[in-house]
């Protein structure tokens, strides 16, 4: 069977004679071929094959380059492209510190070319990285005659672009031909993870990634798959049993900016003969990705200043890479799927919104009237971390503590060992500060008797669990402005969205803790908000995705 494959460049530049020292890899533009003022321009890019299955045989590889100037049109303008034999850094290469490179090359043409590709078949040299891998330095392009022909092109660069306009190796690929499974086969599913179990696989964090996964994976085994998680292990690889399904610590998660490289890897060589993978967030999808997978979007989590490579070059490579290669994604927010189509569109993976969700036989509102006692309760059912607005929300109920005692705040949620200690400090030392958390299974206990639930996040945010729970039960919410939040509360209506601040977010807990009316109005259109995130809408939407992939003849990565 045939199958498509893009690469985009690793590491690309270019250099000039004029200036022997220069770099140019942050240049948008690469220039190419000889100047009538006697200057020779070189370009240098770099692919890796790692996305190649081993067992697949290169029919075609076609190297594209978009020329947006050609300034002898009329002519024949010819230039080679050759193999690099030595390792090299775009960040130091120069007219006069250039990589050593083959006699051997392949032709590029350009003719009268621009405002289009330029092509060279470059499928003899990538056959020979496929099998030897360790001579993969990439390629150098020059012109044919460096000495006479005015031969100038400009080729938009890696920088300025991802899409057809980027530079880029096509690849077709003879696959073998799938085995046909036993009809009767169970069939399985492998699901990788950042996180489940900590990584020394004793302890479950509980936060809402946690939740989610459980709940799929419980859905997978009702409907009669074998369905296994890995996830990264600390020291030694493990194996646990949890609700039906089997999780697997594998090792070393080998994280690097973001993304779980090792991890990654380690979940291609073990999970070669199953039916269907799921990448629980689109941080695991690079370098691999099977063929026929679906990746799941959380929502945006590089949203903040809070890690220095968010939004490098690198990183948006790194990410496209992965997402071009999924079959679909799976965001439970609109957020994601808006920002992806904004800044790069030719992205065409399937995408599907399927919002997170409440199990509303579960989450109500309660049954019995309240013990009146004159308290206001405000609620933060969330992980103690910064980004989830926990910060605030402490510095808050410090500060009404002593001036509005007839409000008091629970803290329900797990966090690091200091953050979990630091809230019970603060429960002995005010009275209207409560810490507490519940397992997953008791989670609903935590918004009886609440007046006022608070999701104020900052940024890392996708359509919240916590604040459809909020909503299913009947209680108002003050949200952050922020990721699929606004997919949930209409400002005003069900709740109140606030940028969230130390002033904002006291002013709206005030405004509804000294307003009863309000609070029930908004409680009230909550609830009805909250049946179109019901569990069972929500499993009804996923046994769709899983059935429509299983459907698909299965292909094999290894």
């Amino acid at each position: 069977m045939k199958k498509s494959l893009t690469l985009y460049p690793t590491a690309d530049t270019f250099t000039d004679s004029s200036i022997p020292d220069g770099n140019f890899c942050r240049d948008d533009f690469y220039f190419l071929g000889y100047f009538r003022c006697k200057i020779i321009y070189r370009v240098f890019l770099q692919f890796r094959l790692d996305q190649i299955p081993q067992n697949a045989f290169i029919s075609k590889a076609v190297l594209k380059l978009y020329c947006t100037r050609n300034d002898e049109l009329k002519q024949q303008n010819l230039f080679e492209v050759h193999p690099i034999t030595e390792p090299w850094n775009n960040i130091d290469i120069t007219d006069s510190h250039q990589p050593n490179c083959d006699k051997q090359y392949v032709p590029l043409e350009a003719g009268c070319s621009v405002f289009e590709p330029v092509c060279a078949d470059v499928t003899s040299i990538v056959r020979i990285w496929q099998k030897h891998p360790e001579a993969n330095y990439g390629l150098m392009l020059k012109a044919a005659d460096e000495t006479q022909n005015d031969s100038l092109l400009a080729l938009l660069s890696s920088r300025k672009t991802y899409g057809e306009q980027r530079p880029r190796l096509e690849i077709t690929l003879d696959l073998p031909e799938p085995v046909k499974a036993e009809s009767n086969r169970t069939k399985k599913i492998a699901i990788v993870t950042p996180q489940f179990l900590e990584w020394d696989g004793k302890r479950c964090i509980f936060g809402g990634g946690e939740r989610y996964l459980a709940e799929l994976a419980e859905l997978l085994v009702s409907m009669g798959y074998q369905t296994d998680v890995f996830q990264p292990s600390s020291e030694q690889q493990w194996k646990k049993e949890y609700h039906g399904f089997t999780i697997y610590g594998i090792g070393d998660a080998g994280f690097d900016e973001d993304f779980f490289l090792t991890l990654n890897q380690r979940f291609c060589e073990l999970t070669g003969s199953y039916d269907l993978h799921i990448y629980l967030s689109m941080d695991l999808t690079y370098p691999y990705v099977f063929p026929n997978s679906i990746c799941i979007s959380h929502g945006i989590w590089w949203d903040s200043p809070e890690r220095p490579w968010w939004r490098s070059e690198k990183w948006y490579s790194r990410l496209f890479t992965g997402l071009s290669q999924t079959d679909t994604l799976v965001s439970v927010d609109t957020n994601t799927i808006n920002w992806l189509k904004a800044v790069n569109p030719e992205i065409d993976c399937k995408k599907v919104y399927i919002p997170n969700y409440a199990d509303l036989s579960i989450f109500k509102p309660e049954e019995t009237g309240r013990q009146e006692d004159g308290k206001i309760r405000v609620l933060y059912p969330r992980r103690l971390v910064a980004g989830r607005g926990w910060s605030v929300t402490k510095e808050i109920a410090e500060e009404l503590a002593d001036e509005r005692p007839d409000i008091v705040f629970s803290f329900v949620g797990r966090g690091l060992e200091q953050s979990e200690l630091q809230m019970r400090i603060l429960a002995q030392k005010y009275p209207n500060i409560e810490y507490c958390w519940y397992r997953m299974e008791d989670m609903h206990l935590a918004y009886q008797n609440t007046d006022i639930v608070l999701i104020p996040s900052y940024y890392t945010e996708g359509t919240s669990f916590s604040l459809i729970e909020a909503m299913a039960c009947g209680k108002p919410v003050i949200a952050g402005l922020v990721g699929g939040l606004t997919d949930l509360v209409i400002n005003g209506f069900n709740g109140l969205l606030i940028q969230v601040s130390k002033d904002t977010l006291k002013e709206a807990v005030l405004c509804l803790a000294d307003n009863a009316k309000l609070r029930e109005e908004m409680g009230r259109h909550a609830q009805e908000v909250a049946q179109c995130f019901s569990k069972r809408l929500w499993e009804q939407r996923w046994k769709q995705v899983i059935e429509s992939h299983l459907c698909v003849s299965k292909k094999n990565i290894t």
